[in-house]
């Protein structure tokens, strides 16, 4: 059975958002010595919580997979509307995603602007999914 393009992209993203570092197990050391300058308790546990990817490269692979309003992604990646809409103006400022003109409905009713991906950004996220092998 083969897969069209957008269902192996929907695939690979799936992956990616459950998907854990492999330097968790590589880099953290219950035994560690605090005292010969190793990272603290609390450092170490923000270390584990890591995900593959950024929050940033997630935002870009949604877009690859449909284009969206900042709601939209919210909703669908369960995201805060400040960690979302920062991690998409950054990428609008790097040149990955613009506005595609069109306008539709937030929750609250209001119009908001339907984003996509840029050339650029698309090759951002051939990058990313190469990255972590999909």
């Amino acid at each position: 059975m083969s897969l069209n393009k957008d269902s192996f992209l929907k695939n690979a993203i799936v992956q990616m958002f459950t998907r854990q570092s492999d330097f968790r197990e590589k880099y953290y050391d219950n035994n560690l010595d605090n005292q010969k300058g190793v990272m603290q308790p609390t450092s170490l546990e923000a270390l584990k919580s890591i995900d593959r990817i950024s929050i940033m490269e997630k935002v870009l692979c949604e877009l690859k997979i449909l284009q969206s309003t900042d709601d939209e992604m919210e909703l669908r990646m369960e995201l805060r509307h400040q960690t979302l809409s920062s991690c998409r103006r950054q990428c609008v400022i790097k040149g990955w995603v613009i506005p595609t003109g069109k306008k539709r409905p937030t929750r609250s009713g209001r119009n908001a602007n339907v984003w996509e991906l840029t050339d650029e950004g698309k090759a951002k996220v051939k990058t990313i999914l190469e990255r972590i092998g999909q």
